[in-house]
């Protein structure tokens, strides 16, 4: 078979930049390696009909996002549904193994949160320095210290000390997305599914090599179809190519270097589900390293854990029970009766959370989005990690940007 365009990944940014490309009248077919679509969007809708839970992607940053309305961009979508996240929850910290009021992060004077926005503001003076180092700068008490570390951990999936300063300053200050949290009605799954409609996609069809000259390419399937097209867009994760699960024949020297600069933070998304109802909503942040974010919903049976770094191991190797337990609203007992479990730092087409900002590759992230010899093109949230946060919305941007480079390439 052959085509104009083969598209490897259907994640989001595969999925927008298909959309674009198909509504410009160019032959598309994309390979996604998964059963389903979506990459690292996972929706989990409960059998019962209740509010969806993410074990990916979790919220929309910002009122001014572009993924709350893709159709004023002319994609041929017409968007979800979108509204703030309610704010009615009780918010938590688990400090020195008690779970406490969230006010208490501030009590030292320096919480997490404002801790970043320091960072956001004069990161980028003091040259490619690791977050940890920058913190040790900013005479924080030692409690303020370890805290502030773990924030940077949960929301970058990095440690501190491979974490660039200046990387994550320029990101914060590149998203022009606005204030605020959203949500689509029927989960980030709706965005996909509104997405994919009359696109040519082959799911369960993993792509293990791609050879190319200029304006030819050459995929071969694990199943060993062969399929040819006139360009590639490769969406999937620098992790998947360096780690051999895809191979690019010829790789540029500097496309390799650049992959292997680009690595991907541990994480992990865990839904329970209870044998009663939790009495109230909360969301809850360990401080202490070993869960993450924690949220729960009132009259709901489901807690959501989605833990970063060493908190991701700290939960893959804990029993979910003595989790739950850990966090849940005082006197409350139940018993943990199901789980589903989307392991982001084992899924082999994932490798990990996603990119961030590695100290001294600053160079790596706009070295992989540029394109090659008008043949094959780069998108996905690594091609933004020097210049955006690692969103939904720096994703679909990486689609439509290498969809609009293959048409001007194209005349």
């Amino acid at each position: 078979m052959s085509a104009d365009v083969v598209i490897v990944g259907a994640g989001i940014s595969g999925l927008a930049c298909a959309a674009e490309l198909s509504r410009r009248g160019i032959s598309v077919v994309i390979f996604e390696a998964r059963a389903v679509i979506g990459g690292r969007i996972c929706t989990y809708r409960p059998p019962d009909g209740g509010p969806v839970l993410e074990l990916g992607a979790q919220v929309i940053h910002g009122d001014r996002n572009p993924v709350r309305d893709l159709a004023e961009q002319g994609m041929p979508v017409g968007s979800p549904r979108s509204a703030p996240v309610p704010r009615d929850a009780t918010a938590w910290a688990v400090l020195g193994g008690r779970v406490r009021p969230f006010g208490v992060l501030a009590s030292g004077g320096a919480p997490p949160w404002a801790v970043e926005q320091r960072l956001t503001a004069d990161g980028g003076d003091q040259g490619d320095v690791p977050v940890s180092a920058w913190l040790e700068r900013q005479a924080l008490a030692d409690g303020d210290l370890r805290t502030a570390a773990e924030w940077f951990r949960q929301n970058w999936a990095a440690e501190p000390a491979m974490l660039s300063a200046p990387g994550v300053a320029a990101a914060r200050r590149g998203d022009r997305a606005g204030d605020g949290e959203f949500a689509f009605e029927g989960g980030f799954g709706s965005l996909t599914d509104a997405l994919a409609p009359g696109l040519d996609i082959r799911v369960g069809t993993p792509v293990r090599a791609l050879t190319w000259s200029p304006g030819r390419v050459e995929l071969t399937t694990e199943e060993g179809e062969r399929i040819a097209a006139r360009a590639a867009v490769i969406t999937a994760p620098p992790p998947v190519i360096t780690g051999g699960r895809l191979a690019i024949t010829p790789l540029p020297v500097q496309k390799a270097a650049a992959a292997a600069a680009l690595p991907s933070g541990d994480a992990l998304c865990v839904i329970a589900t209870l044998s009663r109802e939790v009495p109230e909503s909360g969301v809850v942040f360990d401080a202490d390293g070993n869960l993450g974010f924690v949220r729960y919903t009132r009259r709901r049976p489901e807690v959501l854990i989605v833990a970063k770094g060493a908190a991701a191991a700290a939960v893959r190797m804990a029993r979910l029970e003595d989790v739950v337990a850990s966090v849940l609203p005082r006197r409350m007992t139940a018993e943990v009766i199901g789980a589903r479990v989307a392991d982001w730092g084992i899924d082999p087409w994932s490798a990990g959370a996603f990119c961030y900002p590695k100290v001294g590759c600053g160079w790596a992230s706009p070295a992989w989005a540029r394109l090659i010899a008008r043949t094959l093109f780069f998108a996905g949230e690594a091609t933004t990690a020097r210049s955006l946060p690692p969103t939904v919305h720096s994703a679909v941007g990486s689609g439509l940007r290498a969809a609009r480079e293959l048409v001007e390439a194209w005349g």
